[in-house]
């Protein structure tokens, strides 16, 4: 049996981490108010809870359920088993974080009045614009 682990985040948002799961392959994404619990590769039922779930069927075959748990401080603490640690792993927390971030930034960007106006590369970095959005006009 995979013991799971608590990694601490930095994830605020919980509409954002929801999205920014879909886009790195998690389709099916469960949203709880009250934490849930955690199932193992087993269909075992954990002591672990969690407010934002991944079921294990869509992790992969012969794994545990990813989860987030809202903590006291606003934040999402990623809750993974030891054995999807190969999955999810710093890398691949990198990745969602990036993700995140840029949809996080995107949503703070147009609730102050920017509009998105894409993505372009700068000097071999991505650079994501925006436009201050001007009524009547250009």
């Amino acid at each position: 049996m995979s013991e799971y682990h608590e990694i601490k985040t930095e994830y605020r948002d919980k509409d954002e981490l929801i999205a920014a799961l879909n886009e790195v392959g998690y389709k099916v994404v469960e949203d709880h108010e009250i934490a849930q619990s955690l199932y193992g590769y087993h269909g075992d039922r954990r002591k672990d809870t969690a407010n934002i779930i991944v079921r294990r069927q869509y992790v992969g075959s012969a794994a545990n359920d990813l989860g987030f748990i809202k903590k006291a401080d606003g934040t999402y603490g990623a809750i993974v088993s030891v054995y999807d640690q190969g999955k999810h792993n710093k890398t691949w927390f990198d990745g969602l974080k990036k993700v995140y971030s840029e949809k996080v930034g995107r949503k703070t960007a147009e609730g102050l009045g920017f509009q998105y106006l894409g993505e372009a590369v700068v000097n071999g970095k991505k650079q994501i614009q925006y436009g201050r959005v001007v009524a009547g006009g250009r």
